[in-house]
């Protein structure tokens, strides 16, 4: 077995750390943790690194080399904050924004909620990550959609630069050939799906119903006769998780202009969430439908029209008009 086998299949439990060396010799363990311990690696995962390296080498006598430990992804930030008192898991839900995020970080002692949001619209990411952005001054925050809602490892007083690059990361393993090219068949970029896929998030809570309400936002963005997309979801952005952070003219002036979906023709300007993959999948698979209209009532059920008439009696016989 090779030391690349044995880095992989220790990486699948342990998302913390990408190390890299080049040795060249076969060194025994106590030279392995030392050097570790330089690295300020803890020392659960120092020594289990290390053990991994020395089966590897006996393996490979006298083989030294070039050496990295992996996961698919390089964590070359990770490192132990100086004041670090330890790890901590933190969950996020899917359709949860970039306000949301913040505060649920600062709560479990990881950032400060108002360096997130600030880091959160920071351009130099989007070279770094390949991400194509066409209109970033239109954007309440420039990752909205990008922080791939999931279950995390952090350290305590990490970065907020690493914990912003561990949500890229995800976000950007999940967008395979098969995505780019079947937005690309639907005359979409990749951007552009992830703000579908955010409002189908929304209105759908990544339920089952995703596809179908998909339909619906499709239809409508392909129709000449409908204009606007009028998405309660986009509203519901801007109350909750835009006006509290910027000053009124901003909100007003700018935010509202180009994200509110009863004022602004087509898509808002950018994601109003961080959809999860159902709903992703859902904006590049809608269903076939002729929908153009849809309701929930009072238990949730989900109410599909093909014309404003019907749309209108559905509404009555749910009991909202």
């Amino acid at each position: 077995m090779t030391i690349q086998q044995f880095s992989y299949r220790f990486n699948i439990i342990n998302r913390y750390k990408c190390l890299h060396f080049i040795l060249e010799f076969a060194p025994p363990i106590c030279y392995i943790l030392v050097m570790l311990k330089n690295k300020r690696i803890m020392l659960l995962t120092a020594l289990t690194l290390a053990v991994c390296f020395a089966l590897a080498s006996c393996a490979m006598p006298g083989s030294g080399g070039e050496t990295t430990f992996v996961s698919g992804e390089e964590y070359s930030d990770d490192v132990i904050p100086d004041d670090s008192d330890g790890t901590v898991r933190v969950t996020f839900p899917e359709g949860f924004t970039v306000s949301q995020m913040a505060k649920r970080l600062e709560e479990n002692g990881i950032c400060k909620a108002d360096e997130f949001r600030s880091e959160a619209n920071k351009t130099e990411y989007l070279s770094e990550f390949g991400i194509e952005i066409g209109n970033p001054s239109e954007r309440a925050f420039l990752l909205e959609g990008y922080l791939f809602p999931d279950t995390y490892d952090f350290y305590k007083g990490e970065s907020v630069s690493s914990v912003i690059k561990k949500f890229l990361r995800n976000t950007m393993s999940r967008f395979t050939d098969e995505y780019k090219q079947r937005a690309a068949q639907l005359g979409y970029s990749m951007d552009e799906i992830l703000n579908l896929a955010a409002i189908i998030q929304q209105e759908s809570g990544g339920s089952a119903e995703a596809p179908r309400v998909s339909s619906v936002i499709h239809n409508r963005l392909d129709s000449p006769d409908f204009r606007l997309l009028q998405c309660d979801a986009t509203v519901t952005y801007l109350k909750g998780s835009v006006k509290p952070y910027f000053d009124t003219d901003t909100y007003f002036n700018v935010y509202c202009e180009n994200y509110n979906t009863y004022m602004c023709e087509g898509l808002p300007a950018g994601p109003i969430n961080n959809p999860g993959l159902t709903s992703i999948k859902a904006a590049l698979y809608p269903e076939n439908t002729d929908y153009y209209y849809f309701l929930t009532d009072s238990a949730g059920v989900y109410h599909y029209s093909e014309t404003y008439a019907e749309h209108q009696s559905k509404a009555v016989e749910a009991g909202l008009q």
